[in-house]
Protein backbone atom coordinates (compact mmCIF):
# COMPACT_ATOMS: atom_id res chain seq x y z
CA UNK A 1 0.00 0.00 0.00
CA UNK A 2 0.68 3.84 -1.00
CA UNK A 3 2.17 5.61 2.17
CA UNK A 4 0.59 9.62 1.89
CA UNK A 5 2.98 12.25 1.49
CA UNK A 6 2.31 14.39 3.78
CA UNK A 7 4.56 16.97 2.96
CA UNK A 8 2.51 17.35 -0.19
CA UNK A 9 -1.42 19.20 0.07
CA UNK A 10 -4.46 17.12 -0.11
CA UNK A 11 -7.46 18.56 -2.18
CA UNK A 12 -10.56 18.72 -0.94
CA UNK A 13 -13.34 19.30 -3.78
CA UNK A 14 -16.65 21.33 -2.45
CA UNK A 15 -14.67 22.70 0.79
CA UNK A 16 -17.87 24.91 1.67
CA UNK A 17 -19.75 21.64 2.33
CA UNK A 18 -20.65 20.10 5.48
CA UNK A 19 -18.63 17.15 5.15
CA UNK A 20 -15.85 18.62 3.31
CA UNK A 21 -15.78 21.21 6.23
CA UNK A 22 -15.02 18.43 8.42
CA UNK A 23 -12.02 16.34 6.59
CA UNK A 24 -10.82 20.30 6.62
CA UNK A 25 -10.40 20.50 9.46
CA UNK A 26 -9.17 17.57 10.93
CA UNK A 27 -6.28 17.76 7.93
CA UNK A 28 -5.27 20.88 9.49
CA UNK A 29 -5.45 19.61 13.05
CA UNK A 30 -2.60 17.25 11.87
CA UNK A 31 -0.82 19.29 10.18
CA UNK A 32 -1.48 18.89 6.48
CA UNK A 33 -1.42 21.78 4.40
CA UNK A 34 -5.36 21.87 1.93
CA UNK A 35 -6.34 22.76 -1.43
CA UNK A 36 -10.14 23.49 -0.98
CA UNK A 37 -12.11 24.02 -4.12
CA UNK A 38 -15.23 26.30 -3.42
CA UNK A 39 -18.33 28.12 -5.81
CA UNK A 40 -16.78 31.69 -4.70
CA UNK A 41 -13.97 32.68 -2.78
CA UNK A 42 -14.94 36.12 -2.54
CA UNK A 43 -17.87 35.35 -0.32
CA UNK A 44 -16.66 35.77 3.05
CA UNK A 45 -20.06 34.58 4.65
CA UNK A 46 -19.55 31.34 2.91
CA UNK A 47 -15.91 30.65 3.69
CA UNK A 48 -15.40 32.03 7.34
CA UNK A 49 -15.80 28.62 8.67
CA UNK A 50 -12.69 27.58 7.05
CA UNK A 51 -10.57 30.58 7.76
CA UNK A 52 -11.37 30.24 11.13
CA UNK A 53 -10.19 27.04 10.85
CA UNK A 54 -6.92 28.05 9.08
CA UNK A 55 -6.27 30.79 11.30
CA UNK A 56 -6.19 28.25 14.21
CA UNK A 57 -3.47 25.86 12.38
CA UNK A 58 -0.03 25.62 11.65
CA UNK A 59 -0.91 24.11 8.29
CA UNK A 60 -2.30 26.25 5.29
CA UNK A 61 -5.45 26.60 3.81
CA UNK A 62 -5.32 27.78 0.13
CA UNK A 63 -8.82 28.32 -1.49
CA UNK A 64 -9.68 27.96 -5.28
CA UNK A 65 -12.52 29.15 -7.43
CA UNK A 66 -14.26 25.91 -9.32
CA UNK A 67 -17.00 24.56 -10.66
CA UNK A 68 -17.85 21.29 -11.74
CA UNK A 69 -19.31 22.18 -14.79
CA UNK A 70 -16.59 23.68 -16.19
CA UNK A 71 -13.70 21.16 -17.71
CA UNK A 72 -10.71 22.30 -16.47
CA UNK A 73 -11.63 24.63 -13.55
CA UNK A 74 -9.84 22.03 -11.25
CA UNK A 75 -6.58 21.88 -12.06
CA UNK A 76 -5.07 24.43 -10.57
CA UNK A 77 -6.42 23.50 -7.16
CA UNK A 78 -5.03 20.04 -8.15
CA UNK A 79 -1.48 21.40 -8.83
CA UNK A 80 1.05 19.18 -6.34
CA UNK A 81 -2.29 17.87 -4.71
CA UNK A 82 -0.94 13.90 -3.13
CA UNK A 83 -4.49 12.78 -2.74
CA UNK A 84 -7.90 14.44 -3.54
CA UNK A 85 -11.18 14.28 -0.95
CA UNK A 86 -14.07 14.35 -3.72
CA UNK A 87 -17.09 15.74 -1.60
CA UNK A 88 -18.52 18.58 -4.87
CA UNK A 89 -21.54 17.98 -5.97
CA UNK A 90 -23.50 20.61 -8.44
CA UNK A 91 -25.93 22.54 -7.78
CA UNK A 92 -28.81 23.25 -10.01
CA UNK A 93 -32.36 24.11 -8.62
CA UNK A 94 -34.18 25.20 -11.68
CA UNK A 95 -35.50 23.57 -15.31
CA UNK A 96 -34.12 19.80 -13.89
CA UNK A 97 -35.51 17.49 -16.56
CA UNK A 98 -33.05 14.74 -15.94
CA UNK A 99 -30.96 15.19 -12.93
CA UNK A 100 -29.06 12.01 -14.36
CA UNK A 101 -26.72 14.19 -16.54
CA UNK A 102 -25.92 17.17 -14.18
CA UNK A 103 -24.95 13.92 -11.37
CA UNK A 104 -22.89 12.35 -14.15
CA UNK A 105 -21.06 15.24 -14.57
CA UNK A 106 -19.10 15.28 -11.11
CA UNK A 107 -17.74 11.58 -12.81
CA UNK A 108 -16.58 13.20 -15.81
CA UNK A 109 -14.55 16.19 -15.06
CA UNK A 110 -12.66 15.38 -11.63
CA UNK A 111 -11.12 12.23 -12.49
CA UNK A 112 -9.40 12.86 -15.58
CA UNK A 113 -7.84 15.85 -13.74
CA UNK A 114 -6.56 14.08 -11.08
CA UNK A 115 -4.97 11.43 -13.45
CA UNK A 116 -3.74 14.34 -15.76
CA UNK A 117 -1.82 15.97 -12.87
CA UNK A 118 0.15 12.73 -11.84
Amino acid sequence: MKEIDKTKPILVTGGTGYLASWIIKMLLEDGIDVHATVRDSSNTAKIEHLTTLANQSSATLKLFDADLLKKGSFEEAMGDCELVFHTASPFIISDIKNPIPSLLIVLIHIPPTCFATR
